[in-house]
């Protein structure tokens, strides 16, 4: 087999791709079809392809066709790089809107042609497409890293990385412990290092609940359940527990053990583990936190206009309308009286009830209405007329979780509201306050401005 570079636009997506129930003649049927399967994890792909490029440790096999250079293997990729190259390829409206904004950032940097390996035929190629699709194959095919393994890799890179997002992490969840908070700050200051040899141990992980991913903190009970055991390693950091205490395992070991009443138990385990996602701009240079002020009042860490503020402990705390009616308003304020980690139910339904009353109110008012019977359509258009040129960087979070089906998206806000089955996570209410909080801002902005 050779290989040969390939314009994108001369490659063509495979019709028979093993992941379709049925053939794709057409590049926007395969894009479609692929979006079925997994909408965000495409959406992801298609970024990191801008920022980063295509992994050149995977080439794409194409196979040629009646003329055509059919890709057999790397549809996803090739799909995604089409896509940014042409939104308009992408037909569900509001991934097709995330696609552009992507591909406006990243314009320059994205590849316009593609090194493939050219196989003769696709029974040649089936051999090593089946070892990539197929997993490890008694170490035939790719054996993956275990947790510690991706763990110790990560850690020859800055042993401290995992300690100081752990650090942000819990100054998000613990903003108004105020003793914490104090014990954050001299342990990030003088005792970094031994944190993180205290979090190099799978064993201590374990118990406290969390394991480190490069997309975040994965945990495995909410932030209340876990409070007493990140307060007492703090506490204890921060006083008596030096680096020549839990050098060895069997120390580690034998510390976690004294502190066994203060771990989460395990009846309070999550179904499935949690995943935390650490601030974009924190993960760039984790190596300078925000810290924490421990006043008398709320802990509310200052922040530039580019970094993500931290997350609300009320809903949409820091939000403050004057351009609506007095009872949207009312609402708002009634909404602020909630204390999310105490009342995550009624803090979910008042969220959803605020952006609803919010957007509907500013498109009645503004003349938008028009066919928009679904929440996520009327924020699409609230969110087209206060930013038409999508370069607002405070408002992505909020279009892409309103226009996808992913964890935070409108329906679950739906679904916390009208199904009795589903239980918000306060993790995810807070989130979703936060991310939220820059577009209502800016569509009251935006009536004061455009008053009728």
């Amino acid at each position: 087999m050779e290989q040969m570079d390939f314009a994108v636009t001369n490659l063509s997506l495979d019709r028979q791709n093993p992941r379709h129930d049925v053939p794709t003649p057409t590049t926007r049927e395969a894009i479609t079809a692929l979006l079925a399967e997994d909408p965000e994890k495409w959406v992801n792909l298609a970024q990191d392809i801008a920022a980063e490029g295509l992994n050149p440790t995977e080439l794409t096999i194409v196979v040629e066709e009646e003329g055509d250079m059919v890709v057999i293997e790397g549809n996803r990729r090739i799909s995604a790089l089409k896509a940014l190259l042409d939104p308009g390829l992408v037909e569900d409206s509001g991934i097709r809107q995330q696609i552009g904004i992507i591909a406006r950032r990243h314009r320059s940097a994205i590849p316009r042609t593609v090194r493939c390996v050219v196989s003769p035929s696709r029974e040649a190629a089936r051999h090593w497409i089946v070892l990539r699709h197929t997993g490890e194959n008694h170490g035939v095919g790719v054996v993956r890293w275990n947790h510690e393994q991706v763990t110790r890799y990560a850690e020859k890179k800055n042993p401290s990385e995992r300690a100081l997002r752990f650090i942000h992490q819990v100054t998000v969840w613990y903003g108004e412990d105020r003793e914490l908070l104090e014990n954050v700050e001299k342990v990030r200051s003088t005792r970094l290092t031994t944190l993180a040899r205290v979090l190099s141990d799978p064993r201590i992980r374990h118990s406290l609940g969390i394991e480190f991913t490069k997309d975040g903190i994965l945990a495995d009970y909410t932030p209340e359940a876990m409070h007493g055991s990140i307060r007492k390693i703090f506490s204890d950091l921060a006083s008596h527990l030096s680096v020549s205490l839990i050098k060895s395992k069997e120390q580690r070991r034998e510390y976690i053990g004294t502190i066994q009443e203060h771990l989460p138990q395990n009846s309070d385990r999550l179904a499935q583990p949690q995943l935390v996602t650490v601030a974009e701009e924190k993960k760039s240079t984790p190596q300078q936190p925000a810290k924490p002020s421990v006043s008398a009042q709320s802990v509310q860490p200052k922040h530039s206009a580019t970094e993500r503020p931290s997350e609300d402990k009320r809903v949409f705390q820091s939000v403050v309308l004057r351009n609506v009616s007095s009872r949207t308003a009312k609402v708002l304020n009634e909404a602020k009286k909630v204390v999310i980690a105490e009342s995550p139910n009624v803090a979910a339904i008042m969220i959803r009830a605020v952006i609803d009353i919010t957007v509907t109110e500013a498109a009645e008012k503004q003349g938008w209405r028009r066919r928009q019977d679904k929440l996520r359509d009327r924020i699409r258009v609230a969110l087209s007329h206060i930013d038409p040129e999508d370069t607002d960087r405070e408002l992505d979070e909020a279009r892409r979780m309103s226009q996808n089906d992913g964890a935070l998206s409108v329906k679950n806000l739906h679904a916390f509201m009208h199904q009795w089955a589903v239980e918000p996570m306060i993790i995810d209410v807070t989130r979703l306050s936060s991310v939220y909080t820059p577009m209502l801002v800016k569509i009251d902005a935006f009536l004061g401005e455009n008053q009728k």
